[in-house]
């Protein structure tokens, strides 16, 4: 895997980890979005795991390119 394959897995796993952070914990997010609740545990996981297998899929078509 070359620096940008990583360097983009990286990112996708940072942004699923906030993604999950930010739906599972209201206190992490704007003042202006605190209001609305927590969602469900399962809906903050499906939601990373959206968001990582976007991530997967941009890493693959970029080694595909190449």
């Amino acid at each position: 895997m070359e620096a940008d394959q990583t360097l983009l897995a990286l990112i996708g796993a940072c942004a699923s980890f906030v993604t999950f952070c930010l739906m599972r914990f209201p206190q992490t997010r704007r003042s202006q979005f605190q209001r609305y609740g927590p969602f469900s545990l399962i809906a903050s996981f499906f939601g990373a795991l959206t968001i990582l297998l976007i991530s997967a899929l941009t890493v693959y078509a970029q080694a595909v390119w190449h």
